[in-house]
């Protein structure tokens, strides 16, 4: 497997300081070579019926897959090939692409625009999916880059439509730098099902209700 990986189109070290886009283009040739670009570009692992959640390779998937990751390693820097034990081929590419890739400026833009002009739906009670898009899209910008936490939470936290100003009157009492996402989250999930119980509960006396004076107004 080692004679593989030496055996391969001559590829530049990357240590995080290059060009990652004209270096990750030589990698793909390299991979490509041995035929086993897929294993970095795809998760090969599958499952079983009894365990589909286990997902692992076959035999031949496990020795190409380790053949790609040999080949990637093989053209990093010695510092850079250590966070990368026991990792799968899919997981190395995909890690190195969200730590050195440069975004699209055009797509760049548009998911920005949309993270700064993003709303809760006026009347949206639940809140969960809203939060969920809202996390995505930071996702989709790396938000880190451009981006405090404080100013992602606190840009979420002015979203909030009416139905959660009890949410974001909680949260203005703390420092904007003590915000934390999954906890204005978790609170408005917490809202939202007091929401559903109160609807329930209302619905149930409303029932009761109308059987109630239904009863009463029956001829004897």
């Amino acid at each position: 497997m080692a004679n593989d990986a030496e055996m391969m189109l001559e590829v530049e070290i990357f240590d995080g300081s290059g060009n990652f886009t004209d270096w990750s283009e030589q990698v793909i040739l390299a991979l490509r070579q041995k035929g086993v670009l897929d294993y970095a570009e795809l998760d090969m692992r599958v499952g079983t019926d009894e365990e589909p959640d286990k997902k692992k390779f076959s035999t031949a998937d496990s020795k190409a897959d380790s053949l790609a990751v040999a080949i990637i390693l093989r053209c990093l820097s010695k510092s850079h090939r250590k966070r990368f034990i026991c990792s799968t081929a899919f997981e190395v590419w995909a890690e190195l692409h969200k730590l050195y890739s440069v975004p699209n400026t055009e797509d760049l833009v548009s998911n920005i625009l949309e993270l700064f002009s993003f709303r809760m739906d006026p009347d949206d009670k639940e809140g969960h999916a809203s939060a969920v898009q809202y996390s995505n899209l930071l996702d989709k910008i790396d938000f880190s880059m451009f981006l405090s936490s404080a100013m992602a939470n606190l840009m979420y936290l002015a979203s909030l439509n009416k139905h959660h100003d009890l949410v974001r009157l909680e949260f203005a009492k703390k420092k904007p730098n003590k915000l934390v996402f999954d906890e204005i989250f978790n609170a408005v999930c917490a809202l939202s099902d007091a929401h559903k119980k109160q609807c329930a509960y209302d619905e149930k006396i409303g029932v009761s209700s109308f059987g109630s004076a239904a009863r009463a107004q029956r001829p004897t």
